[in-house]
């Protein structure tokens, strides 16, 4: 959580260096070594282990991009200079690895607004990336350079109990809305969430041992908690905590573990910045598998691993249909052998997959028993961005409203065109599972109509009649969006979930303490090669 390893030093800081900075050392032992999964964890971990000079082959069962769950829709819009985000939509600025991974790959950032922004906002320069340990060290990618971003307008809209304000409206006055939910809270919700969750305790001003000590004590205390029990033990009543929850789009998940909202608003400083990718974040993982190239084999989909004390074999077989359609197994059956495998697909997947010998029992409770959570959005194209004109106009941020659609993101950037791509409906958990039970046609509908409530018959002239949908639940080789650990799943199957399995490694965001973000993919792919490099 900290990056501290055993022996003190920074984790963290070792492992950005080797992936920007050094690689591995060059091997004078060459293995063979099988990566199953092209995600960021796969193809990094594939990626340092070729640079070192091992024979690599990275097996991915999509036979029609790699990436998992970094996916762009390109070629989709009637304007081909649009494109969305169907799963990871933003890096921060706390994640110095994906940031100069980016940059090393001369793959171009600008800035992702999380609040509106005035539509004639410029775009400021992007900064190298810079990273400072708690040793001291200092890491940077390039001359030290302050990003200021942009002021919010405060333009975005929010709609609950049939009361619409601007987020300028209701900083100025949040009690007007939330006296809709009875409840006489004074300050904003996320004011208000981040001052109980935030410890100031374990801030990164204090001396690493003192955060380390802190932080076990928050786990031994709060690992069984909720977020919900976790804010009824500090004295919310109901109606703040519905309050709080429909605006901040947080009711879905009030039942899933507090340990990482904790994480979150404490380790992640509130002066964080965003950023996204010019081309679409599948730019990265187009970049790391072009260089790759052909030890990338598609339509390869694992269905069993088996290992001796001399080898591993995964079979394989193909697949038809798409990522999103009906499909089955089918010819070819492959089998490939190595010295070594890699594992960097999610739980799920490996749910459906066949080891033998078994895995050790922790590793099975893992696989069967963490919570992956559900994600859908819905991505509408319209003609013109529509609501960047006029006085209320704004760009980029985000709308919320207690329809089913939930949350709303508008482009931060659109290059070349006058359209643009709206995320107009983004839900998890249960809130994800009632729009995945609906037609892609019904979930286009739907947020269409949630779209009119904000802006009125202007929705219906402007859309283009395009909109394509992804729900991470249906999709069959994600299986759910990202492994989000419900009370007491961190302390039982977070270890087991990295261990290593005779000769089987296992890389992924979920077993990473940065799990849904790309920087812990990337974390655990370092944390493997280095592993199987070492053996």
């Amino acid at each position: 959580m900290l990056g501290v390893a055993e022996d003190g030093s920074d984790r963290r800081l070792s492992q950005l260096k080797i992936l920007i900075d050094t690689g591995l050392p060059a091997t004078d032992r060459r293995k063979r070594i099988v990566v199953v999964g092209a995600g960021p964890a796969g193809l990094s971990a594939a990626t340092l282990l070729a640079d070192a000079g091992h024979e690599v082959t990275v097996l991915e069962a999509n036979g029609n991009r790699t990436g998992g769950r970094v996916k762009t829709f390109r070629g989709v819009f009637t304007d081909p200079a649009l494109h969305a985000e169907a799963g990871a939509m933003r890096l921060s600025s706390e994640h110095p690895m994906v940031l100069a991974l980016a940059d090393k790959l001369g793959v171009s950032r600008r800035p992702f607004y999380n609040a509106d922004v005035l539509p004639d906002t410029p775009t400021p320069p992007t900064p190298p990336v810079f990273y400072r340990s708690f040793t001291g060290e200092e890491w940077s990618n390039g001359p030290r350079l302050r990003y200021v971003p942009p002021p919010t307008a405060g333009r975005g809209l929010l709609r609950v109990n049939g009361v619409t304000r601007t987020r300028g409206e209701y900083a100025a006055n949040p009690a007007e809305v939330h006296a809709g939910f009875g409840c006489d809270l004074a300050t904003t919700s996320g004011e208000c969430l981040h001052t109980a969750l935030r410890q100031a305790a374990v801030l990164a001003e204090q001396p690493i041992e003192r955060q380390v000590a802190v932080w076990a004590k928050l786990l031994s205390d709060y690992e069984n908690h909720s977020l919900r029990s976790y804010l009824m033990e500090r004295g919310w009543p109901r109606q703040r905590i519905e309050a709080v929850g429909t605006l901040e789009n947080l009711t879905a998940r009030l039942r899933h573990s507090v340990v990482f909202p904790l994480v979150d608003h404490t380790l992640i400083s509130s002066e964080a910045t965003y950023w996204e990718l010019a081309g679409g974040m599948a730019s990265l993982t187009d970049a790391l598998a072009q260089r790759l190239g052909p030890a990338i084999l598609l339509g390869r989909r694992m269905t069993r691993l088996e290992q001796t004390e001399h080898g591993v074999r995964v079979w394989t077989t193909g697949e038809t249909g798409d990522e999103d359609s009906d499909g089955r197994p089918a010819d070819p059956v492959e089998a490939f052998d190595a010295d070594y495998a890699i594992v960097a697909i999610p739980l799920t997947s490996a749910r459906f997959c066949t080891f033998d010998p078994p895995l050790s029992y922790d590793k099975r409770r893992a696989i069967i028993e963490l919570h992956h959570d559900a994600a859908t959005k819905v991505l509408l194209e319209f003609k013109t961005r529509f609501w960047e004109r006029g006085p209320a106009g704004f760009r980029g941020g985000r709308c919320v409203s207690d329809s089913p659609s939930r949350t709303m993101y508008f482009p931060s950037h659109v290059a070349d065109s006058e359209g643009g791509v709206v995320l107009a409906s983004y839900t998890f958990a249960d809130d994800a599972m009632r729009w995945d039970s609906l037609t892609e046609g019904e979930r286009v509908h739907f947020a269409l109509a949630g779209m009119r409530e904000l802006f009125g018959a202007r929705v219906d002239s402007e859309f283009t009649g395009v909109g394509v949908t992804q729900s991470w639940v249906r999709a069959r080789y994600a299986l759910g969006e990202a492994a989000i650990p419900t009370p007491g799943q961190l302390h039982d199957h977070h270890l087991a979930t990295r261990s290593v399995e005779g000769r089987t490694h296992f890389a992924g965001d979920h077993t990473s303490l940065d799990t849904a973000w790309i920087e812990g993919a990337l974390e655990s792919g370092v944390r493997a090669a280095r592993e199987v490099h070492a053996r």
